[in-house]
């Protein structure tokens, strides 16, 4: 008996919810395959889930909350959570998606504030850490003459192409199951923005970096 993740039950409930194809991918002993293959529309799409789950210091952070009104954790480095799950997703996506459908890994994360999959996390697990370019002139004090991302990017033009897109599973306290889609700008095989257009999915895109900022994510339907 296959016991199912949260994550999975919501993903699922959210697909058939707005009537999107989800078939599960039958698991094989010894073998690690994506969960999901999706339509949108007549778009099959690989769909990998994976769930966060609250490590210890987060967990005792949240136990100070409830008790004291405030937390401890530090979060780390930013994004972290989210590069393990790019790693270790990336291998069985490639394998089903075989350079012809683009594919999707779904972020869920066991908190109601769901900390560790924001889109400042997102964007600088898929294209590295904010950094500040210095000049450091022989007399005077050093100063920031750009900015950019830079270290501990997963996505890059020769790494983890096999992902179309990073999205992430929310569960209001409503109760309504929200979608956010995050496209990879070096994927083998985009994931067309047309093709989810039709659901109820904000989708976001790298933008260019104003003057003197850093690259930020964009709404699709809000560019031209």
């Amino acid at each position: 008996m296959i016991i199912q993740t949260k994550s999975e039950i919501l993903f699922e409930e959210f697909c058939a919810l707005f009537k999107i194809g989800c078939v599960a991918v039958p698991r094989e002993k010894n073998k690690k395959t994506p969960d999901y293959d999706v339509t949108f529309g007549t778009l099959n799409v690989v769909a990998e889930v994976k769930e966060i789950e609250r490590n210890e210091e987060e967990k005792e952070s949240d136990r100070l909350l409830e008790l004291r009104g405030y937390g401890n954790a530090t979060g780390g480095v930013p994004g972290q959570r989210v590069r393990q799950k790019i790693q270790s997703s990336s291998p069985q996506i490639k394998a089903r998606a075989q350079g012809i459908h683009p594919s999707l890994l779904v972020l869920y994360e066991q908190h109601f504030a769901a900390t560790n999959i924001g889109p400042y996390h997102i964007r600088v697990a898929m294209y590295g850490l904010e950094t500040f370019v210095f000049a450091v002139p022989e007399i005077d004090a050093p100063y920031v003459i750009g900015k950019k991302l830079g270290p501990r990017q997963k996505m890059t033009p020769n790494a983890n192409t096999s992902i179309s897109a990073v999205a992430t599973l929310l569960q209001r306290h409503t109760g309504a199951i929200t979608l956010n889609v995050f496209h990879n700008k070096f994927a083998a095989i985009p994931l067309s923005p047309s093709m989810l257009a039709p659901y109820p999915i904000k989708q976001f895109r790298l933008g260019e970096a104003e003057p003197g900022g850093f690259q930020e994510w964009e709404r699709v339907s809000d560019l031209p």
